[in-house]
């Protein structure tokens, strides 16, 4: 199992140096750095549970040539409540203790006392409150060669978390055919992550390996017309459940979660862009479906739409509304008594149904602004609010069934709010 640590992220700290000066040596010599940008960017998730996310992150492509380009994507997320956790040190929404040591929040303790070992003492001490932050950093150098309608990337990923490491290196390649209607890509990934929880779940966990193929196809049909079409197939094996959330049993006592050890997915998905002029401007419409599978029989769809309407030139306003609709797996159920070969509260593998609706404004800044590498030339404004058919546990005969902190006569909903701003260099 390949765990990398500290050393890999300096590694790649030190290529980003090395590219960077490396880009500003070939612009100074040649003048060159057309279509160099750097955006950065700022996200902010909620939910009902009382999980919130901050993500400040940045995306910087340099040409280092005509044909040779790289770009390095960042982000720094801090996150509250990211596990439902129950019994361990001072951690998540259902942490052990009466005050958050992080932010001195008070906390309310609905029964018993807490308890070292969730798998040996049965009493349960359901608590709501304030939640441990966690940190996580993520980078993704990639390099790309394009040339004659051919293209070549490669990637790495890395993200490290107090319990949980990934890495994965990954390769695209695509291919313009027909006077560049056509294109034909291929791109796969393959992850090696390792799940280490803390407090009183250090003994679970393990290794996790995730390998991805997509095959995709775009068609432009008419000047104004796209199709696309895409199919998907991964595999992943290892440690694939999450011990945070153990089953609690219709007898009250807690158990281990238990998934099978390996899993293959396939997913197929059409897109069809149709655009059109209104007067002067420009406007689109999106319409994409996929339909998902996989060995565990969860069997999903979604459906897409999104209108996208210019103004003022680059301006425009986007509109969105994606539903989804998923069965669940064949061993998740709503009760269990304890001797199920396989079993999970996880709502992820559930029978539900979300629809999310979003808007999103993307415009350039003050036009004295844009001769200066130093200031802003366009921003981006979002938000997305969902909606999730899955009530809340609090309230009914067995709260934190599913760990659903809120009361059972609401649905579960989330937001996300995003902002952007541009630098072309």
């Amino acid at each position: 199992m390949l765990r990398p640590g500290r050393r890999t992220a300096r590694t790649l700290a030190a290529l980003l140096c090395a590219v960077l000066m490396a880009s500003l040596s070939v612009r100074t010599a040649t003048g060159e750095g057309s279509g160099d940008y750097l955006d950065f960017k700022y996200m902010y998730y909620w939910d009902r549970n009382g999980v919130w996310n901050h993500t400040p992150a940045f995306d910087w492509l340099t040409f280092l040539s005509p044909a040779w380009s790289f770009k390095w994507s960042q982000e720094f997320d801090v996150v509250s409540g990211a596990s439902r956790r129950i019994g361990s040190d001072n951690t998540g929404k259902l942490g052990d203790h009466g005050v958050d040591a992080t932010s001195g929040a008070s906390k309310r303790t609905t029964t018993g006392t807490p308890f070292a070992n969730p798998w040996k003492d049965p009493a349960f001490d359901a608590v709501s409150g304030a939640s441990k932050r966690e940190i996580r950093l993520s980078e993704n150098p990639g390099l790309t060669y394009s040339k004659n309608g051919s293209v070549y990337s490669g990637g790495i990923y890395y993200s490290d978390e107090p319990d949980y490491r990934s890495f994965s290196p990954s390769l695209t390649l695509s291919r313009d055919f027909n006077e560049r209607n056509t294109t034909l890509s291929a791109s796969g990934a393959w992850f090696f992550d390792d799940f280490h929880p803390q407090g009183a779940y250090s003994d679970q966990g393990g290794g996790k390996q995730i390998r991805s193929l997509t095959l995709s196809a775009n068609q432009i049909l008419t000047p104004l017309t796209m199709l696309s079409l895409t199919a998907t197939g991964i595999y992943a094996n290892g440690y694939l459940g999450h011990p945070y959330n153990p089953v609690i049993l219709d007898s009250g006592f807690l158990i281990e979660e238990r998934v099978p050890g390996d899993k293959t997915s396939w997913a197929v998905a059409a897109q069809l862009v149709q655009g059109y002029r209104l007067g002067g401007t420009l406007g689109s419409f999106h319409l994409q479906y996929r339909h998902y599978m996989d060995s565990w029989d969860l069997i999903a769809d979604d459906a897409e739409l999104q209108w996208y309407q210019y103004f003022g030139g680059s301006a425009y306003v986007r509109l969105r509304a994606r539903g989804y609709a998923q069965g669940a797996t064949a061993f998740y159920k709503d009760h269990y008594v304890g001797d199920e070969s396989y079993r999970s509260v996880d709502l992820r593998y559930s029978q539900f149904k979300s629809l999310l609706l979003g808007i999103k404004v993307s415009a350039p800044l003050f036009a004295e602004w844009e001769d200066s590498p130093l200031l802003p030339d366009r921003f981006d404004l979002s938000y997305d609010f969902g909606i999730r058919d899955t009530y809340g546990d609090q309230g009914t005969d067995r709260p934190f069934a599913h760990y659903q902190l809120f009361p059972s006569s609401e649905n579960y909903t989330e937001g996300t709010i995003f902002v952007g701003l541009g630098f072309d260099l």
